[in-house]
């Protein structure tokens, strides 16, 4: 055999082995790629929880930047910023990042209500004049309120007037104490528009009570700024708050509100007392208040406490002066409802 019919030969067979080489590693190949093709979703699933973690401590970066930004140069324009922020990524936290949240933008903001503008100090000097005129006759703090705030934009110029505008719509009212300079505050209503509905049902309940109430129960002349039935209603709200979430966020500042309400509606201040200093009685006129909390509210706390005050003011007539001791007495009644912890 030639040389030459050899080498054809073993180029032949080389190629013949080297088919079938090819054919066996071939599908081998292919299940290994698809194997790789099929793990790729189930491996990006592996990372996603991981990945839905970020959101929110991205989010909270984010708005502890623009609070930093606000504490900075506070404004109006600055605090739309955080408004906008908080809205945008208070669904993204958990609970307890929305009240720590809360919290932070309450320390915040609430110091530098008066600094949003120069103008702010402008409006409450204009203010000031119209307040410093007496009230009217019969006129009582809420109606001279109502007077006051339609007067006083009457009063402003262009550029005031808008940023009064601006502020009213931030639900931020002026208020002034008894001795004390009028300014700005803001209205509880604030704080339940921007983060109650993505609170707790108990806490939901707590600032929309909050909101109905707004203004304060001292009024500016040592008084009651609100009518003792109405007092009834909002005590027996904190009561109802009290027993239906007794691990609300909130208790504490609800037992404070239940404890001075009932306090207030049992002994009244100043200029609004229930006992009448020449007779050691109670007031004709709170009996009749105290009679219709009572029918209103059957075996309620509130209803039991005016029970027992009363009571204990009937069995005192003749003996001793009961007048010196009447917060005393207000504060063992309220004490003593089931609900208060101890």
């Amino acid at each position: 055999m030639s040389k030459g019919r050899i080498s054809l030969i073993v180029a032949v067979i080389v190629a013949v082995i080297a088919g079938i080489l090819f054919l066996l590693h071939s599908p081998t190949k292919e299940p290994v790629q698809l194997a790789k093709t099929l793990q790729s979703p189930a491996a990006e699933l592996k990372k996603e929880p991981v990945k839905s973690a970020e959101p929110a401590t991205e989010q909270t970066a984010q708005i502890n930047l623009k609070i930093s930004s606000f504490l900075r140069s506070p404004s109006i324009a600055a605090m739309n910023e955080v408004e906008k922020t908080i809205r945008q990524q208070l669904p993204l936290l958990n609970m307890a990042q929305r009240y720590a949240l809360l919290a932070q933008w309450e320390k915040a903001l609430t110091p530098m209500i008066n600094r949003l503008a120069p103008e702010q100090q402008q409006i409450l000097s204009t203010y000031q004049s119209c307040s410093n005129s007496s009230y009217l006759e019969g006129e009582n703090s809420k109606n001279y309120s109502t007077r006051i705030a339609k007067e006083l934009p009457a009063r402003l110029n262009s550029p005031q007037k808008t940023l009064f505008q601006q502020l009213t719509a931030h639900q931020i009212e002026i208020t002034q104490a008894e001795e004390e300079d009028p300014a700005f505050e803001l209205k509880p209503a604030y704080w339940k528009n921007l983060f109650a509905s993505w609170l707790t049902e108990a806490d939901q309940h707590y600032w929309d009570q909050q909101t109905i109430e707004n203004n304060p129960v001292i009024d500016y002349d040592a008084g009651l700024a609100v009518d003792r039935l109405t007092l009834g209603d909002w005590a027996f709200s904190w009561e109802s708050y009290l027993k239906k979430y007794p691990e609300g966020h909130y208790r504490k500042e609800a037992e404070k509100k239940y404890r001075d309400y009932m306090s207030y509606l049992l002994v009244g201040l100043e200029n609004t007392p229930t006992l009448n200093s020449e007779t050691n009685k109670i007031e004709p006129d709170v009996v009749t208040d105290f009679e219709t909390i009572i029918k209103h509210y059957p075996n309620s706390s509130v209803a039991n406490s005016i029970i027992l005050f009363r009571k204990t003011i009937q069995d005192a007539a003749g003996r001793i002066k009961i007048s010196p001791k009447l917060y005393a007495l207000a504060n063992t009644l309220v004490s003593e409802a089931a609900f208060i912890k101890k």
